[in-house]
């Protein structure tokens, strides 16, 4: 099974670089797809279909959306979040009767507020992963032996070297990720983004996974190939995990 993320940087379904993203979204090919600061008209193909979060909480297009997740096979059922504009979940139940519970997020960056929470000293980054830390504890209890799949924009690093974010919320992140009985697959030795340009970067997308039940990790990726390569495409790699299932 592929699961990818990317983060589409509020493209027009029109534009030009709309079009080119779709070229990269048809190549990757996942079963999976977390797409952020995305638009209900950019579509991986008509072979997928999608769950995504509500209006967003920032003026724009009444069509864009923080998340939207889409799957290529199975039964795919909404679930209610904490956070209806920068989240979404879903039940995804697979012909072999398998169940994933799909969770997107987009979580504050630096300089955003969240609600009533200021930017300022890593609060509405706190606040906001603190809601999201609940929802997924509570679907865990509620959907015990299904995976759980959280992934999105973190806007935050997972690595020892400082890349984006602050160690106050990377330390929250990787603390609130434990709790919940969660494997960033993206981040440390796995981070894509630093393995495919030499360390200048680190991801701040990430793909993470329940502990239980096991599932074989194989490999994470990411694109496009080149830094050069994200100018009129978007501001930040796409990023995937292969996982034997």
């Amino acid at each position: 099974m592929k699961i990818a993320t990317w983060n589409l940087e509020r493209a027009l379904p029109q534009s030009v670089q709309a079009e080119r993203q779709r070229k990269w979204l048809s190549r990757i090919d996942a079963d999976i797809w977390f797409l952020t600061e995305t638009h209900l008209g950019i579509t991986p193909s008509e072979a997928y279909y999608s769950v995504a979060s509500g209006r967003p909480d920032r003026p724009g297009d009444d069509s864009e959306r923080w998340v939207q997740i889409w799957v290529k096979a199975g039964i795919l059922t909404p679930l209610e979040t904490s956070d209806e504009a920068r989240t979404a979940a879903a039940l995804l139940t697979l012909p072999n009767d398998q169940q994933w519970v799909l969770y997107g997020t987009v979580l504050p960056w630096l300089g955003s507020g969240w609600r009533s929470q200021p930017a300022s000293q890593g609060q509405a980054f706190a606040a906001a992963l603190a809601a999201q830390q609940a929802d997924w504890q509570k679907l865990r209890a509620i959907y015990p032996e299904a995976a759980l799949v959280v992934a999105g924009d973190f806007n935050q690093d997972l690595n020892n070297l400082h890349y984006y974010g602050s160690r106050q919320n990377k330390q929250a992140l990787r603390q609130a990720l434990a709790d919940a009985g969660l494997d960033c697959l993206t981040a440390g030795e796995n981070d894509p983004v630093h393995q495919l340009i030499c360390g200048q970067h680190s991801n701040i997308d990430h793909i993470c996974l329940s502990q239980t039940p096991p599932r074989q990790f194989q490999s994470s990726f990411a694109w496009p190939p080149h830094l050069e390569d994200l100018r009129g495409l978007s501001d930040h790699f796409g990023v995937g995990v292969d996982l034997h299932v």
